[in-house]
């Protein structure tokens, strides 16, 4: 019989959800990326719950059993017009917006008492958060990430944390069995070209297809996923270049967004055991072209409201971008959020300046902002490219820890 398509194996899933799992007798799989739903966390999750259901030879008999697969986005449904580049990827692989799952979704489709029915499968993350964390956060049956390791869910298998470019290259050479082609083997389905498709988005996104913070596995699942989409022939690189540049366009395609939408698109949160609560969002837009479009004084009140509404101690507002003159470019504001941080959050801007090596903006840089200590905000330049929030959360989370 043949497997069902990415596709059809996604539709049924939200089908079962609609029905609602609170009847299910047996037990459920939620497979679930990271609160950023970002598309490294929405491929990367699709793609490791469709082998898990469809391809059940590839999967190691570690994750068997289950009535339901559920891959879920793990944002409100409310926040999927967000994220421009995930409907980019979805239109091109005939994906209904309406059959993602997203969380409030899932959380509404199950019975809240019954939570040991309900095992977890993270992916591009390795602590499960917030209410999820509170429900589910002794489920977790298997990790696959490439963040900092929290040494969470050891007995957890697989557990594969490693740091490479994306997460969706550790789903690729975890199902390398699915994904490499014989070499006697030319013609594939389209319903794996899709697959392929979908695991190459975020690999080249993340690592600028292939030309910052890509390692040898990011390298060795491209390749693989190339040679799907051309059915085994080499695959010129102005394919590759092409997918990669409309993906990058959808990206940054927020120039209808209000400030506080473009503070929750790509935002992370965490709460430590001190009780301070940070919060950092990420942006495709650099700092300067933010502050124009809402001016500072009205940028300022945007963080405060919503350091407010997420009850926030701790803020940080990162972007990456590609500025015509000198290339590739960070920049990096944080701000102290309440008393209980302040003295924190001083220590992490001590320690940024030189660990990110960050330089204040002058007036030749046409933002004209000065650093504020007595508001505790400051706004910097990050000359090291390699630092994105993977670098940044442990070293801020570190001093709000202590």
């Amino acid at each position: 019989m043949t497997a069902k398509s990415i596709q059809q194996f996604l539709a049924a899933a939200k089908a079962a959800v609609r029905r609602g799992l609170k009847s299910t007798s047996g037990k459920i799989l939620l497979v679930t990326g990271n609160e950023s739903a970002d598309l490294d966390s929405f491929a990367s999750s699709l793609v490791f719950a469709y082998l898990t259901d469809s391809h059940a030879q590839y999967t190691r008999g570690t994750l068997t059993g289950y009535d339901n697969i559920i891959p879920m986005l793990n944002i409100p449904r409310e926040e999927v017009s967000l994220r421009p580049e995930l409907h980019y990827v979805l239109a091109r692989l005939r994906i209904p917006e309406s059959d993602i799952i997203c969380k409030d979704e899932f959380l509404s489709s199950i019975d809240r008492s019954k939570t040991d029915k309900v095992d977890v499968v993270l992916l591009d993350h390795n602590n499960l958060l917030s209410d999820l964390g509170d429900l589910f956060g002794k489920n977790v049956v298997a990790i696959l990430d490439h963040h900092a390791d929290e040494g969470l869910y050891n007995s957890a298998e697989p557990r594969i944390i490693a740091p490479v470019g994306s997460c969706t290259s550790l789903v690729v050479n975890y199902f390398a069995d699915y994904f490499r082609l014989r070499p006697d083997e030319f013609s594939v389905s389209d319903e794996k070209k899709d697959v392929a498709r979908l695991a190459l988005a975020p690999i080249l996104v993340d690592t600028a297809s292939l030309t910052s913070k890509e390692t040898q596995e990011d390298k060795d699942a491209v390749a693989m996923l190339m040679k799907i989409i051309s059915s085994g022939i080499a695959a010129a690189s102005d394919e590759q270049e092409g997918y990669y540049g409309e993906l990058m366009t959808a990206k940054r395609s927020i120039d209808s967004f209000g400030l506080r939408d473009i503070l929750r698109k790509d935002y992370k949160e965490w709460l430590e055991d001190k009780g301070v609560r940070v919060g950092i969002s990420s942006s495709v837009k650099s700092l300067a072209w933010t502050v124009k479009k809402f001016g500072w004084n009205e940028f300022k009140k945007g963080i405060d409201s919503w350091a407010k509404e997420r009850k926030l101690d701790a803020f940080v507002f990162m972007d990456s971008f590609q500025d015509p003159r000198e290339g590739y470019r960070r920049d990096l504001l944080i701000a102290v959020c309440s008393e209980k941080g302040d003295a924190s959050v001083r220590k992490f801007v001590d320690a940024a300046e030189t660990e990110f090596e960050l330089e204040p903006f002058s007036e030749k840089d046409g933002l004209d902002i000065q650093n504020n200590d007595e508001e505790g905000l400051w706004c910097f330049k990050q000359l090291n490219l390699k630092a994105s929030r993977k670098q940044v959360a442990p070293l801020i989370r570190k001093f709000m820890q202590e």
